[in-house]
């Protein structure tokens, strides 16, 4: 069996908007003149929250007994993020969302990482129900829908990751990334032939793409295709260096049995034992290991 890249936790987008999301919403929240000392304000708290996570969250408490709020509420939750503490960020922000009284599309960007929160806890369930709120307030976002289907993948829902992928490509048809996981969760229900036009969509789109070689190569090796299946673990390799994308696919070059698959499978011939040598050629030793 070869191995397949997981579908990634959530999208790259989550990923690289975390401070961003932080910092607007920080910034969108009223905050009575005067009511905090000048150094627990908006701006102080994320950057540490970021820095150290660790002394920002003791500070955002202090800050929420001297009158801080919802501002102090949801700083410590943005430490809680750069802490790793995904299931007490969760429940940080679902208390503290409602009471917010932000713009929808902020909002829903706070349900959205509430969602993946959740996600990293392994709470699929309360991951699906957040992620859901999010999309009710933003249902054309694409970038919801593509963290929703990347949630249920997880869950293995397919047929649900497929529902949210579709429409996330209906919004937005040039996502190579939504591309690549629509072909993956087509292959694992068994619709390779819609599975390969995405993935020729996907790596028209961006040849170099990791994912999409990995996964071009293992539809090929399971189609018996190796020197096919090679050839994209080998760019994929190239292109994706240290990635699990990378890894897994010299994995898998590796688990060619040993051999070259562009010859056919003819067992190597083992070589001739002679007095005194193994048959790898090597000299035996007339002790046993360890004497």
């Amino acid at each position: 069996m070869m191995i397949t890249l997981k579908l990634p936790h959530l999208s790259a987008r989550v990923r690289a908007s975390a401070t961003i999301l932080a910092a607007t919403v920080l910034c969108g929240i009223a905050t009575g003149a005067g009511a905090v000392p000048v150094a627990l304000n908006r701006d102080t708290c994320l950057q540490r929250a970021k820095e150290l996570p660790d002394f920002a969250y003791a500070e955002a408490q202090l800050w929420e007994k001297k009158g801080g709020g919802n501002d102090a509420r949801l700083c410590q939750a943005m430490a809680q993020l750069f802490r790793g503490e995904y299931k007490e960020l969760a429940v940080a922000l679902e208390a503290v969302i409602p009471a917010l009284g932000l713009p929808p599309k902020v909002t829903a960007g706070l349900w959205g990482k509430a969602g993946w929160a959740w996600f990293n806890a392994k709470e699929h369930a309360k991951a699906d129900t957040d992620y859901t709120k999010a999309i009710g307030l933003q249902p054309e976002d694409p970038d919801l829908l593509i963290d929703r289907a990347t949630e249920r993948a997880g869950a293995e829902r397919w047929w649900d990751v497929l529902r949210d992928l579709d429409r996330a490509l209906t919004l937005d048809g040039g996502r190579v990334d939504a591309m690549v996981m629509r072909a993956e969760t087509k292959h694992r229900l068994g619709r390779d032939v819609e599975a390969g036009r995405d993935l020729r969509m996907a790596l028209s789109l961006d040849p170099d793409n990791g994912q999409a070689l990995l996964l071009s190569g293992n539809m090929k090796a399971d189609r018996g295709d190796k020197p096919g299946a090679k050839a994209d673990w080998t760019h994929a390799v190239q292109v994706a260096g240290d990635s699990a994308a990378g890894a897994a696919a010299q994995d898998n070059l590796a688990r060619l049995d040993g051999k070259d698959p562009m010859k056919d499978d003819v067992p190597a011939k083992a070589p001739q034992k002679t007095d005194g040598q193994k048959a790898d050629g090597k000299k035996t030793d007339d002790k046993p290991k360890g004497q």
